[in-house]
């Protein structure tokens, strides 16, 4: 097994070599490189530098003396302090790397010309008393300005010595970088000329046996298990093609045991559906029939006339067509939200109610693999819920006649038709009165709802604005709103569209969510009315600044008789049941969102009318 070991070790240590000459050699052109750099830092650009911040302190100095005659001598005196020891700085600097022939006497000559021109800048600025200005001119034209000009030459004339060193020896560094550029490009050159007669030899000698090992491999990838690498080598790809060997028969048994396993999970799911009594439809993620249980088959004919149709086609029934529409989309991670929709079909001659509940099948990355719907019998709920409402309906209207005859013999009382009563008499009968009127109330929310549901009372339509709605039905809320300082308001957004609606209804519903709205604001609260166009129509949405709604009873504020525990009462929890009946009877959507302590937003839609009318 050291065969191969020892080429490719071979190989590497001839390649490592010429890596290595060629990263000395290129390791010796740096340094080379960096000491003529250096040589340019440390010899002359310092000296640029002092020159530099000589010419700049001298013209500030210069300036100085300008705004002396300007006749701010205090400000002059400042700028002449700040920058005199800013030049002493640098001519210092300069004055300890003279490097250039020639240097050494202009910085001489500075220092000489500096000291006179200082004494004479100091005569200038700490004149006591100051110069008349016409004075302090004469004396700046004729002795000052002409011995700037001469200092700041000199500084020039250092300054020129350093740059024009920097570039004799920037171009000595040029010429070295090209030396060195041509060493290591033939360095280079010679080092891949051997790597690349190396390369074939590798080849040959090391990896050409791969080549056969992958073929044999590349048949056992595609499913060829039966395949058995024949390779007679004692070294590391003899033991390599072993270990496919014994791969490739791990795989045979893995294979035959999954193969084993999803057979039984076919037919453990086939008789858990077989087995459902209610109908079940599954399909795939074209949306096509994959298989039907027999319950299914008993609405919709045989299993094999079916598959592999589209299921509106196959099935009849738009309402599960859409319910597997809704649940195929990519946000769908579950059944559908909300109330699920429903269907009836006949059974001979009786007909059945189910509610379709369709969920999407996803492998773990998310890819859709089809839906299973479920058609949930309802009929005895139904049968339940229309003899309940019947109940309701017959209970309320008989008991209207004795409570309105009570609320008649209250008011007697108090009216005093049958004597005084004292005070306790009026409190007990009070009392008696506002029990009597919430329990008239809630009769005739029970009436209202039961004939609703029933289809007594359709909806009336016509073409109304949002704004007259809105307008009538603050109206009947602004006293009350008045009485506890609640704030109300009003926006509009986008034009004044016409709705399809029946106005006494509408304006049920918005007085209905108003009145909530105000009941369960503190004072200093605000209830706010929003109108606004969507793609179907319009929303008006009522919110306030109140106590909210606890999540867990969001999902079932619409049901009957649902109240919050410790909200304001106000009702027998029928008027949200009753706005969702009306709202659904005009083709809308109603809907609320609410956090504890922040409040709460009713919406619901109104589709536009139509073009031909209502």
């Amino acid at each position: 097994m050291n065969n191969l070991r020892t080429q490719l070790a071979l190989s590497h240590l001839a390649l490592v070599a010429l890596l290595v000459v060629v990263m000395i050699g290129a390791v010796v052109n740096f340094f080379q490189l960096g000491r003529s750099i250096d040589r340019i830092l440390e010899d002359n650009y310092k000296s640029v530098i002092a020159a530099q911040n000589m010419k700049e302190a001298l013209e500030r100095q210069d300036s100085a003396a300008t705004i002396l005659l300007a006749g701010q001598t205090q400000r002059a005196q400042r700028q002449y302090r700040e920058f005199a020891p800013k030049f002493q700085k640098y001519y210092e600097i300069e004055a300890g790397n003279i490097t250039e022939p020639g240097e050494k006497q202009a910085v001489e000559d500075i220092g000489k010309q500096y000291s006179a021109y200082r004494d004479s800048l100091e005569r200038l600025l700490y004149a006591h008393p100051v110069l008349p200005i016409n004075e302090a001119q004469a004396f700046y034209f004729k002795s000052l300005e002409p011995a700037f000009v001469r200092l700041k030459q000199r500084a020039q004339d250092v300054l020129d010595l350093n740059q024009a060193a920097i570039m004799t020896a920037n171009l000595s560094a040029k010429s070295d970088a090209r030396r060195a550029s041509y060493t290591s490009v033939g360095v280079t050159a010679f080092a891949l000329a051997l790597a690349l007669a190396l390369v074939p030899w590798t080849i040959r000698t090391a990896l050409s046996p791969l080549r056969s090992l992958a073929r044999q491999a590349e048949e056992i990838g595609i499913g060829h298990l039966n395949q058995r690498i024949e390779l007679k080598r004692s070294d590391e790809i003899g033991a390599l093609a072993d270990s496919f060997n014994r791969m490739a028969e791990k795989l045979r048994e893995a294979k035959k045991n999954e193969e084993e396993r999803l057979q039984l999970a076919e037919r453990m799911s086939d008789a858990a559906l077989e087995s459902l009594l209610d109908p079940v439809v599954v399909t795939n993620a074209l949306g096509k029939i994959a298989h039907l249980n027999p319950a299914a088959e008993g609405l919709f004919g045989p299993d094999e006339r079916a598959k592999g149709r589209l299921i509106a086609q196959a099935l009849g029934d738009k309402g599960i067509a859409d319910a597997v529409a809704k649940a195929m989309q990519p946000d769908r991670i579950a059944a559908l939200e909300g109330e699920p929709p429903q269907i009836t079909r006949g059974m001979g001659e009786t007909q059945r109610t189910y509610r379709v509940r369709s969920s999407p099948m996803r492998e773990e990355n998310g890819d859709l693999l089809g839906t299973v719907t479920v058609l949930e019998d309802i009929t005895h709920l139904r049968e339940l819920d229309r003899l309940k409402t019947e109940f309701i309906g017959v209970a309320s209207h008989e008991l209207r006649t004795p409570v309105t005859s009570l609320l008649l013999s209250v008011q007697i009382l108090q009216e005093g038709a049958v004597g005084e009563l004292s005070n306790e008499q009026k409190e007990v009968i009070a009392a008696q009165r506002e029990d009597l009127l919430r329990l008239e109330s809630m009769m005739r929310e029970l009436l209202d709802i039961t004939r609703l549901e029933a289809g007594a009372t359709p909806p009336r339509f016509e073409l109304v604005k949002p704004g007259d709605l809105v307008a009538s039905a603050l109206k009947s809320v602004r006293a009350e709103a008045s009485r506890k300082g609640v704030e109300l308001q009003v926006e509009r957004k986008g034009s004044e569209t016409a709705v399809r609606a029946d106005r006494s209804q509408i304006s049920r519903v918005l007085v209905n969510l108003l009145n909530n709205a105000v009941r369960h604001t503190p004072k200093g609260g605000r209830v706010s009315i929003l109108t606004q166009e969507t793609k179907s129509g319009i929303e008006l949405q009522v919110s306030d600044t109140g106590v909210g709604i606890p999540a867990e009873y969001l999902p079932r504020i619409f049901e009957k008789f649902v109240q919050v525990p410790g909200a304001t009462r106000g009702g027998a929890g029928l008027g949200l049941s009753i706005a969702q009946t009306v709202v659904k009877a005009h083709g809308g959507e109603i809907s609320v969102i609410s956090e504890l302590g922040k409040g709460a937003a009713f919406a619901f839609t109104l589709p536009f009318s139509d073009q031909n009318g209502v």
